[in-house]
Formats: C-alpha cells, structure tokens, sequence
C-alpha cells in the first residue's frame, strides 16, 4: 500500500488531476463503455450456456432466441469497441496535445538560465515518451482497470451463483497476483527512471550529431561518431533488455499460475458432468467465467508496470514544472516611444559562483547612439546582451531604461518589448522568408517589409528569388549563403518596432561595403533607433558614436583614433 499512497498523497495525484481538467466527461464516457463491454462477457456466458443446454435437449425454438440474443450482444460488443476505439483516440491525442502545448509554455515562461541547462535532446524525451506515458496512463490503463474490475466482479459473482467451489479456486491466484505486481512495481519505478535517462541520452547525441553534420563530415569524424551512437544504443538497450527480462520472468510465472487454474478448472468441470452435476452448457459457462476471473487478475498484473512508467514520467514532467518562471508585471509604463536612455550601473554577473565575467560595469547611452562594443573572445560581450535582454539577472547592479519624464524601469522579460535582437550564428526557420521576417513584427504591413529588406541590403537578392519573399528556405536558412541570412535575420529585427537593436556579430559574414551601407542603414532609421552592435572589423567603427572594450570585466571606453592604430 505504500505505492498506491505515494500515488494519492502527493504532487503526483493533484498534477495527474490538473492534467484531466475538461476531460472528466470525455474519460467517464470511455470507462462506460469498457464497462457496458466487460459486463457483457458474462452475459455472454450465461446466454451461451442456456443456447447449449436447450440445444441438447431438443428445445430448439428457445435454443433458437438465445441464439439471436448472443449474436446481438456480440454485435453490440463490437459497435460499443468500435466508439470505444473512436473516443479513445480522439482524447489521448487532445491530452498528448494540451501537455506538449503546456510543456511548450512552461518552457518559454521559465528562466531563460534555468531551462537552458536541459540539453535539446532530453526536452525532446519530455515532449515525447514522458507525455505518450502520462497520456497512455491516464486514458488507456485507468478505464481499463475499472473495466477489468467491473468484469472481474460480474464474473466471479455469477460463477459464485453457479458454483461456489469453482468460484473460490479460480480466485485463489488474485492475492498472488497482487504480490506480484507490487514487486514488480518496485523493482520497474527504477528501472524506468534508468531508462528515460538512457534514452535522453540517446536522443541528444543523435541531434547534436545531425545538427552539427557538417562538422562531422568535414573533419571526418563518422567512425568516431558511430562508436559513440552505438555505445549510447548499447548503454539504451542494456536497460530496455532488463527491464524486459524482469516483465518476461514475472509474465511467466504469473502466466503457468493462471493456465493450471484454467486447466483445473476444466478437469473440475469435466467432473462434475461426469456425476451429472453440470450440463454441457454449464461447463462452457465455467470456461468463459474462469477466464473473465483470472483474465482481470491478469490484466491488472500487467497494468501495474504501465502505472509505474505513467507515475515515473509525471514525476519527470513535475520536476520541469517546478522550474523558476520569469516574473511579469501587471503593467508597464508605455515609454516605447518616448525613452532617454539605457543604463547599466555597476553591474556584477558570473555564470559560476566567485567567477564573475563582468566586475562593475556601467554604461549610459543615449537615445539614437550606434555603440560598437570590442572585446575578445570570453570577456562577456554576449553576456552583456543577454542582460540588456533580461535573459539572466545582475548579481549586483541595476540595468534599466529611462524614460522621456527621467523614471527608471528596471529591465525584466516585459521590457523584452523594447529590445530588438539579432543573436549570433544563423536562426532561421525552415519555411518562407515571409514567415521569417513576420516572427519580427506578425502584422507587417508589405511596405513595411520592403522597407526593413532595404535597410538590411537583403531586398535585391530576395525579388531575384524564384518565389521572391515568398520562397521557403529549410532548416537554419539552407538554400542561402551565410550573408544572405544575415541579412534576412538583420531584416527580421528592424521589422520587430522596438526602439533598441542589439547585434551581436550580425555582419560578421557580410563584406565590409555591405555592412558599412547596413550599419549607415540603422543609423538613418526614422524613428531613430538605439543600437549596440558587437564587431571586430575597424572599418565601421567610423559608424559609431561610442567605442567600448570590455576587458577583465570592466567596460572602458576606446578612442576612434586609438582603435584604428
């Protein structure tokens, strides 16, 4: 009982709970008619044994009507599986969809550094097996052992009415099977914590392997590669083959155990017409109920380890629910059209605790400024993005933006809104370049479209396209040159109406005539647009009003004429 209670008394049972919400009546309909199906089992046994009995003695006529009766209920076996399987379908994929959909939403609403530990693959796991398992839990497994319960009880009642003896033997292995599966259970819940693990390994080495093909291919590491997927399927079916094992030996002797019932059962019948104290029809009735017994027995067993897996992939899904969220405010001051500036004070942030990158950094910047910020690898420029983007929060230190009336409104995911981003690397979707831009500004007029495509140099080779805008492109922009989706991403942020631009080597792949016209671009925007734009080349920093370096954590600010010597 210490399982079940762990079931009921915990976060377990009120997440299940909150999963079902709106689904109540969806699910009751579908216990219905597994029930209605089960109970008909031994009304079929029972019109069975009165269609043999008044055949054998000559009672044609009323052999005849249990005749029509057991075909019509075999029909309506069938009907009823036939809505069954409909109803069933249709509420996994609604749960399936609602818990993906809810997983998706849980994971844009929790901290960006929170989430970003998950590795890809192993979120791919969640949204997958723990959700089928959660879902096949609550909408296959849970009717069917009510069902299994109900066929259970109507079976041993009616073989009880007819044979109290035959009724108690074949309801001996039920305690058996109960001790059973509680083994099982515990011996499965850490099997199956193993193996949900084990597989988001799996899958996370097989997307990093497909995401980085190139790598692969071009430092030809396949062989290297291959070993580690084959090592990661070792490791993933040594579980699975365990797990297996453990179910097969427990099936077995669960499975000897209910065929010798069935075979006493059969020599107890076979008896008991031999002393005349059964009819033929009695004896198939027999059959028919010591199956609907011991078939329940049975049913319920193997349900338990489908319990187990549905109670171990809950538990997965309610660690991530627990993840910190973003805090969002009521409201915000509207001050996207009317801001002063951006200010960083002494601002302190590590990503590990006593390793800070970034040691007092502050920073004022002025409305419409174009600020190049320099620096090496690993000095915290990307960092310093990502706290303007509220994606991670200042150890010490206060970011924020002031307004037209001099108010401070510290930065968090609501000020999100004010921010434009184009991040390193290539982000595009696969779809159209249409759909690419819009992600900036949904509703985007076609002038305004036109108009970030010229700023962003991207208009000219886009309407040299065979489909123009309109042309898909696939996964991470493939079918375009690494400067065209620069430019199409850079596109994408100027269409976004937010007053501040940060680019984070956004031009990194553009000749120096196109990002010096890019850059000039920005800087003639109407409204005027703030921009920090992280670079290395020398030649735009004459584009810039203000050079900044961050070096050893400190932010300095660069003279033109001592950067460019």
């Amino acid at each position: 009982m210490k399982k079940l209670r762990h079931l009921l008394n915990t976060d377990i049972y009120r997440w299940l709970k909150q999963c079902m919400t709106g689904k109540w009546g969806a699910l009751s309909v579908i216990i219905i008619l597994n029930v209605i199906i089960s109970l008909s089992g031994a009304v079929l046994a029972i019109v069975s044994k009165q269609v043999i009995d008044h055949a054998v003695q000559n009672s044609m006529r009323v052999s005849g009507i249990y005749a029509i009766a057991f075909a019509l209920i075999l029909i309506l076996q069938l009907a009823l599986s036939s809505i069954l399987t409909l109803r069933t379908v249709k509420l996994r994929e609604a749960m399936n969809n609602d818990l993906q959909r809810n997983f998706m939403d849980r994971l844009y609403r929790a901290e960006w550094s929170a989430a970003g530990k998950y590795h890809s693959g192993d979120l791919l796991t969640h949204l997958t097996n723990d959700v089928a398992n959660v879902t096949d839990g609550l909408v296959n497994t849970l009717p069917s052992i009510i069902s299994l319960i109900a066929q259970f009880a109507a079976a041993f009642i009616t073989l009880l009415y007819f044979d109290k003896t035959l009724a108690l033997f074949a309801f001996l292995l039920g305690p058996v099977s109960v001790l059973i599966s509680w083994y099982i259970g515990s011996r499965l819940k850490k099997m199956q914590h193993q193996i949900q693990a084990a597989e988001s390994r799996y899958r996370s080495l097989l997307h990093e392997c497909v995401q980085n093909l190139l790598i692969v291919k071009t430092f030809e590491h396949e062989q290297d590669s291959l070993q580690k997927v084959q090592a990661s399927q070792a490791n993933r079916l040594f579980w699975i083959l365990k797990r297996t094992r453990f179910n097969v030996a427990a099936d077995l002797t669960m499975g000897i155990g209910y065929r010798l019932g069935f075979f006493l059962a059969f020599i107890w019948g076979a008896y008991r017409i031999s002393i005349g104290a059964a009819s033929f029809g009695m004896f198939t009735a027999f059959l028919q109920l010591v199956g609907q017994i011991q078939g329940p027995l049975e049913g319920l067993a193997r349900s338990f380890p489908v319990l187990i897996a549905m109670i171990t992939s809950a538990e997965r899904l309610i660690v991530f629910q627990k993840l910190e969220s973003e805090n969002k405010r009521e409201s915000l001051p509207a001050i996207r059209d009317g801001i002063s500036g951006l200010q960083m004070e002494h601002v302190v942030y590590g990503y590990e605790a006593n390793k800070p990158i970034l040691t007092g950094v502050s920073l004022r910047i002025q409305p419409g400024e174009l600020i190049a910020l320099i620096g090496t690898s690993g000095e915290g420029k990307t960092t310093l993005l990502r706290l303007l983007l509220a994606l991670i929060k200042p150890q010490t230190g206060d970011v924020c933006i002031i307004g037209k009336d001099h108010e401070r409104i510290s930065l968090s995911a609501d000020t999100r809104s004010y921010f434009s981003y184009v991040p390193q690397g290539n982000t595009l979707f696969s779809g159209t370049i249409a759909d690419n831009l819009r992600i900036g500004h949904p509703s985007a007029t076609e002038e305004e479209i036109n108009a970030a495509t010229q700023a962003a140099c991207a208009r000219g080779f886009i309407e040299k396209l065979p489909q123009g805008i309109d042309t898909v492109i696939g996964e991470h922009g493939s079918g375009l040159s690494e400067g065209q989706a620069q430019r199409i991403a850079i596109a994408r942020a100027l269409l976004r109406p937010a007053p501040i631009l940060l680019l984070d080597e956004a031009t990194s792949a553009l000749d120096m005539d196109t990002e010096w016209t890019v850059l000039q671009n920005i800087r003639n925007l109407q409204p005027p647009r703030t921009c920090i734009a992280i670079t290395h080349r020398l030649s735009v920093f004459d584009v810039c009003d203000h050079i900044y370096r961050l070096s050893k954590g400190q932010l300095l600010e660069q003279k033109k004429e001592l950067v460019t010597h």
